[in-house]
């Protein structure tokens, strides 16, 4: 349930705390509410939670157990509750209830500005939490889902198939426009060359499309070649930015089709469980919004963005799978061949 902006008196406030606390809280865009309804001397069911509860009700272990144990688990970790506890002596039980904290009414200024804090600083540190638990939600969600996606690719016999699906599935899963894969040239006993061979391309951009070298040789002087003479991915940002001397600088081998313009590019290795690089996979422009199609200079510049961390883990996590596939397809025609 989410948090709103009020903060819930119980009982009756003297004017003078209202008008210190109201004043403190206002500064945060809170407010306070006097509209509270209980219902068996417990809050009344609403859309949302308070944003904390000041009471002011006669302070005994009676009332406050039986106010929290007829709430939610999740109110009670989540809304701070003040309690007033009249002449200043603090009862034992206190310290064994859900209380956030006590005061002493009448309130100074400086008690009405801590107490108004304390709620703030609250807030925000649940909001922290909630955010957080919905990334690990969504990040058990995302792992799973890219298992089944991994899955799926090692039970793909026919290889342009596979490339095809490859390419499409990280395409989507990281929102990039455009894409290439290249699988490593074999021997005639199946070991691998020191060449690349251009398969595939997709866009959503574009139809069709090759690439303007078919075979590109082991090395660096291609962001293709260069990942497999690596071993390593390569994230280039900007593709005009890239620093004057890295031998690959003026490599465009990736770009399939005729004045398409190219911004962002991940270079990943699809390695398999023996670390040799059996084929690259590039995925190209990056893009917030699946539904943009990038024709022009202006387009990629303006909705073409740098893959990020996340991105990379993703299309890393993927391209075992690929390898895999890629390596056992080539096994079992080499074996069909003999």
């Amino acid at each position: 349930m989410a948090i709103g902006r009020k903060i819930v008196v119980m009982g009756s406030m003297p004017k003078c705390d209202a008008e210190l606390v109201g004043a403190a809280v206002e500064r945060y865009g809170l407010e306070l509410s006097a509209t509270l309804r209980l219902v068996g001397g417990v809050l009344a069911e609403s859309g949302e939670y308070p944003a904390g509860v000041i009471s002011y009700l006669p302070c005994s272990r009676e009332k406050i157990s039986h106010f929290f144990a007829a709430q939610h688990i999740d109110f009670v970790d989540d809304v701070p509750f003040y309690q007033c506890i009249g002449d200043g002596a603090v009862p034992r039980y206190i310290y064994d209830l859900p209380v956030s904290g006590v005061f002493v009414s009448p309130l100074s200024e400086a008690a009405a500005a801590s107490l108004a804090l304390s709620i703030v600083r609250g807030a925000a540190a649940l909001s922290k939490r909630r955010a957080l638990e919905t990334q690990i939600s969504s990040s058990r969600k995302q792992k799973d889902s890219l298992a089944a996606i991994g899955m799926e690719l090692c039970y793909e016999n026919d290889l342009p198939a596979l490339l095809e699906h490859i390419l499409r599935v990280n395409r989507e899963a990281v929102c990039a426009d455009a894409g290439c894969i290249y699988v490593r040239d074999r021997m005639v006993d199946n070991r691998l060359c020191d060449t690349l061979r251009f398969m595939h391309c997709q866009s959503d951009s574009f139809k069709g499309g090759e690439a303007p070298g078919g075979v590109i040789k082991v090395g660096t002087d291609t962001l293709a070649g260069c990942a497999v003479y690596t071993g390593q991915f390569i994230e280039v940002d900007d593709i005009e930015k890239i620093r004057p001397d890295a031998p690959f600088k003026d490599d465009r081998s990736f770009i399939c089709s005729p004045g398409y313009h190219c911004r962002s590019v991940l270079t990943m290795p699809l390695i398999n469980i023996e670390d040799e690089v059996v084929g690259v996979l590039q995925l190209i422009n990056r893009k917030i919004e699946k539904g943009i199609t990038l024709t022009s200079a202006d387009q990629v510049k303006a909705h073409a963005y740098p893959f990020s961390t996340d991105d990379i883990g993703v299309v890393r996590f993927l391209a075992r799978y690929a390898a895999l596939s890629i390596d056992r397809i080539s096994l079992y025609s080499a074996e069909a061949e003999g």
